[in-house]
């Protein structure tokens, strides 16, 4: 389905939801408005912590911070040892 159609179709779902919806006589008891209350602060927690650990990532999407060229080569225990030392045994035989 394309983009355009789906859109559409959301659409007209959405409209038919409104215009075809019975009036609802509903009691909201204060305990309604605390439960909504931390839903939107659990929602802003989880949108500051997801914030917080794609930070640099967005910083660099914006162009606001450059990529370290030396990164994986300064850190420790990289994982790459294995792979040099197979190199190195490559290089002995040829």
């Amino acid at each position: 389905m394309h983009t355009n159609n789906r859109r559409f179709v959301i659409a007209v779902v959405g409209l038919n939801a409104f215009v075809f919806s019975a009036p609802v006589f509903a009691y909201l008891d204060p305990g309604s408005g605390s439960v909504l209350l931390q839903g939107i602060l659990a929602a802003l927690a989880a949108i500051g912590v997801t914030v917080k650990l794609y930070w640099h990532r967005l910083l660099r999407l914006l162009g606001l911070k450059r990529k370290s060229a030396q990164k994986g080569t300064e850190q420790a225990g990289s994982g790459n040892y294995h792979h040099e030392e197979a190199d190195s045994s490559q290089k002995d035989d040829s």
